[in-house]
């Protein structure tokens, strides 16, 4: 087990924990930041576990609190002892870095912002326009199909975002509280954000490698927002449902080739709203 230490921590975590060194890889004492980091971890398996149907809870564990303080501190004992050296994740530890009544609630705004920000999350933003860019050339030379590729790109995605909106509908589940859900709905945009802007280098690339062009009006980073915003809403759409089918995910890989489509301009020069008032004017 290791953790990303090129996060800055302090900052992330800042205002909700004691004090901000607690989560600072650059602590000489590292035992000290390796204990916070499997208190985040622990919650976070919980979380997964539980998503899963995979947790050891009984039901009467969990009927009033999904994550309490005792399941949080048993599981980043778990944690801890997979680290190569000595960490002490006791409750001591935990109400240290999360003291008084409103510790659970600091340590619930820490998990979302640690859930929303570990390094799984950046593999699964860096795997599509990784794979798209390593891919292009062979559209190009005519031995992939483009449809193939979106296909095989956006059903990846499409997987990993369910998980992502299945992780950020428990975070908003465990409370109803404004500024909580605030926090959540802060580290989601952020996430998405990114997920955004590391696709507009991959459009630009497609568009000079297949010698093509958008529409007026269309820019490769909007088009990276537009297509960001529709696999999140079917992403939210299965996770809350549980209609991850196959008609589903054909169906979501066919909405993407067609925004695609209509973003390509075939040579009219129109912006996508002219071009569907031409096509409904000239029949």
């Amino acid at each position: 087990m290791h953790f990303n230490d090129e996060v800055d921590w302090p900052e992330v975590l800042r205002g909700h924990i004691s004090r901000p060194s607690l989560a600072d890889p650059r602590n000489p004492r590292r035992s000290v930041y390796l204990a916070t980091m499997s208190f985040l971890e622990g919650g976070l398996r919980e979380i997964d576990d539980q998503l899963a149907g995979r947790s050891a809870r009984s039901r009467d564990e969990l009927v009033s609190a999904r994550l309490t303080r005792d399941i949080v501190v048993r599981r980043a004992a778990g944690v801890a002892r997979e680290l190569p050296q000595v960490v002490h994740a006791g409750e001591g530890a935990f109400r240290d870095r999360w003291p008084g009544n409103g510790g659970m609630a600091n340590y619930f705004m820490c998990l979302i912002k640690y859930t929303c920000t570990a390094p799984r999350w950046g593999l699964f933003l860096d795997y599509g326009p990784r794979r798209a860019l390593a891919e292009l050339p062979a559209v190009h030379e005519g031995r992939l199909e483009l449809t193939d590729l979106i296909s095989k790109i956006a059903t990846h995605d499409l997987r990993m975002r369910i998980r992502l909106a299945r992780y950020w509908l428990f975070q908003l589940s465990l409370t109803i509280d404004a500024k909580w859900q605030a926090v959540a709905t802060t580290a989601y945009r952020e996430l998405l954000d990114a997920y955004s802007t590391r696709w507009a280098p991959v459009y630009e690339r497609g568009l000079h490698l297949l010698g093509v062009r958008f529409r007026p009006g269309v820019t490769p980073a909007r088009l990276s927002m537009m297509v960001s915003a529709q696999t999140a809403g079917f992403a939210q759409h299965i996770a809350a449902t549980g209609d991850n089918t196959t008609d589903n995910r054909d169906l979501f890989v066919a909405s993407v080739q067609a925004l695609i489509y209509a973003a390509l301009d075939p040579g009219d020069g129109r912006g996508v709203a002219e071009a569907l008032r031409g096509i409904l004017r000239d029949r």
